[in-house]
């Protein structure tokens, strides 16, 4: 016997009553004027974990219990065809859960490390010039909010770094759309970088930390380099694609606005892998070679961010657990990376 409610499937009353069978899997109930009904009529549903099961009739009745023992115990009984249960099975063999978590992690990190990325440059190189340019609208308007105030540049000054950017841009990237800004950096101090809509920012600190026009001009090569490559337009859907992913993941639906909300601040928290950095100093590298510029400006500068980033680390107190790495973590040079330049240099 099992004990459960009745559903008459016409009206909104229920009422309690006993299910029994016999030997030859006929169905009853205690209670109800019904004629008995053969198990192989029945749907009945799959048994997930302590949740009530249903027992559905043709004639649209329904008998709900919570003794799933019982029901399992009479299916297993009647079943023909192997009419199992798998879900119930599957979340209680001990080892396929475990084979199941050891899956979904490695599932999620093989996503994570290469999907994305290799999904990010398929798409970035998929968008158009026009949307990557919308994608950077109002970006540095959100930095200036937050992070920027007026560059404190001469007049005379910009105009000198306008003309060299000018004429690398004309000879590195003809007819495509870029502009060069100046900010003073703030909390981010010494820093520049490249925005989707073909804009590269240089704050006041960076020019003053050069000791040569050349240095600057290597830095702005190596930006170019990021806009070639679509690099912030990458990091950006990759940053948003693992958003997403978490929240499919944690079934936490109500975080998508936030997310999208949260795509300007992607395009400049991001930061670039390894991967993007060599490529973006290497369109620099190329450039400075095919053009006979020495390649120890570009080393000279990024010693000389990071000797600035590494000072600012330790002067600059933590705020709310974030420091300045935390917002441009590419840019600080690696030992790596200024070997290259130097060792060009000197094979010269």
């Amino acid at each position: 016997m099992i004990k459960g409610i009745y559903f008459d499937g016409k009206t909104s009353d229920k009422k309690e009553v006993l299910l029994t069978y016999d030997d030859t899997g006929r169905i009853t109930f205690s209670g109800v004027a019904l004629a008995p009904i053969a198990f192989d009529v029945l749907t009945i549903s799959s048994r997930i974990g302590n949740t009530p099961r249903y027992i559905s009739l043709p004639t649209g009745a329904q008998f709900e219990t919570e003794d799933n023992d019982a029901v399992d115990q009479m299916v297993k009984r009647f079943s023909t065809g192997g009419r199992v249960f798998s879900i119930h099975y599957l979340e209680s063999t001990r080892s396929i859960i475990i084979s199941t978590i050891l899956f979904v992690v490695l599932f999620a990190w093989l996503f994570i490390q290469y999907g994305i990325p290799h999904f990010s440059r398929q798409l970035a190189d998929m968008l158009p010039e026009e949307a990557t340019r919308v994608l950077g609208q109002g970006v540095l308007d959100a930095m200036d909010d937050h992070w920027f105030d007026e560059s404190e540049l001469a007049v005379d000054r910009q105009a000198v770094l306008q003309d060299l950017f000018k004429n690398l841009a004309d000879k590195t990237r003809p007819g495509k759309v870029m502009k060069l800004e100046f900010r003073k950096g703030g909390l981010l101090k010494a820093n520049a970088f490249a925005l989707p809509d073909g804009t590269i920012v240089f704050t006041d600190e960076l020019i003053q930390l050069a000791k040569d026009d050349m240095e600057i001009a290597a830095i702005m090569l190596h930006e170019m380099g990021h806009l070639e490559n679509r690099d912030s337009v990458r990091s950006a859907i990759q940053q948003f694609s693992l958003a997403m992913f978490v929240m499919v993941v944690t079934g936490d639906v109500s975080t998508s606005s936030s997310v999208i909300t949260a795509i300007p601040f992607m395009l400049v928290r991001a930061g670039y892998s390894q991967e993007m950095e060599w490529q973006a100093d290497s369109y620099a590298y190329d450039y400075m070679k095919l053009n006979n510029m020495d390649t120890n400006h570009f080393a000279n500068i990024m010693a000389s961010l990071e000797a600035s980033h590494n000072k600012s680390e330790k002067e600059v107190p933590q705020n709310d657990g974030e420091s300045i790495k935390d917002y441009f973590s590419s840019h600080p040079a690696s030992n790596e990376r200024i070997k290259r330049f130097r060792t060009s240099s000197q094979n010269k």
